[in-house]
């Protein structure tokens, strides 16, 4: 397929998520507007966030790349504009606002690939195909989590959160197999979760520590683990360096995260011009 190809299909595919996100912000808008909900509703509208949701892993880096946007301000606060447009909670009051952000950002993607006739010296979409993929092993929706996505993607990699990947039928360790298969690292946010039956510390869920031992065996050397402030891991996973983080910063979570990804190869420093 020519470069020239490329460009088109994902200018359609970008106009048909623009059309898509539109669509669900009148849902939405419709909501705020009526306070009135059916079932059937609902589910209609469920089933279009979480395609929406689907299509923005794929998407997310290639518009964020172009716009050079991924945050928006409202009342004098920074958003995602993506985690809060596109979240599973029930239409929070700037859940409308931060679609409209999204909207625009989309449709300033669509108008960039389509005034530059050759998409080289826009955007590289090879690199963006090609991308490095993380695997996150976490336990449920978190700030911490939503933070830990936002910067893999500023730093060109893909986070892959199996919840948020179609499962095309599959059994959930088989989902969670087959998307390992297709990352290059694995990075496990262990954030607090159940309480230790004999010690009474708190210790990740159970599913994290499931994850970690078949990350350990797909990326022996390729793992990064992220432990929050009063968790403790399990003795055979304790050895390894981790480094901590709170719900209030990741700062130094993020320094480990970019000197371990360079270290394996995934990304590069950037040069300062001159």
């Amino acid at each position: 397929m020519t470069s020239n190809n490329k460009q088109e299909l994902l200018i359609q595919e970008l106009k048909e998520f623009y059309m898509q996100l539109r669509e669900f912000r009148d849902a939405v808008e419709k909501l705020d507007t009526t306070g009135r909900d059916t079932g059937s509703a609902e589910r209609q509208r469920e089933s279009a966030r979480e395609e929406l949701v689907r299509k923005s892993g794929k998407l997310k880096p290639i518009v964020v790349r172009l716009t050079g946007k991924q945050y928006g301000q409202q009342w004098n606060q920074s958003f995602d504009m993506w985690t809060e447009g596109l979240g599973a909670s029930p239409f929070p009051p700037d859940q409308r606002w931060s679609l409209g952000a999204l909207i625009d950002s989309v449709n300033e993607a669509i108008g960039r690939l389509e005034a530059e006739p050759e998409l080289e010296k826009l955007f590289k979409i090879t690199a963006a195909s090609e991308a490095p993929k993380a695997f996150i092993a976490h336990g449920g929706e978190s700030a911490a989590r939503d933070k830990l996505e936002g910067f893999l993607v500023a730093l060109g990699v893909t986070p892959i959160i199996v919840e948020e990947q179609p499962s095309e039928g599959r059994s959930k360790d088989k989902n969670v197999e087959c998307y390992l298969k297709q990352c290059n690292c694995a990075v496990i946010l262990a954030t607090k979760g159940d309480v230790d039956g004999q010690t009474g510390e708190f210790i990740p869920r159970g599913n994290i520590l499931n994850e970690v031992g078949r990350c350990q065996e797909i990326f022996p050397n390729r793992m990064v683990y992220l432990l929050e402030e009063r968790v403790k891991f399990p003795t055979n996973i304790d050895e390894k360096v981790w480094e901590r983080f709170t719900k209030d910063s990741m700062d130094k979570a993020f320094i480990k995260i970019a000197k371990e990804l360079r270290a394996f190869g995934l990304i590069t420093p950037t040069k300062p011009a001159g």
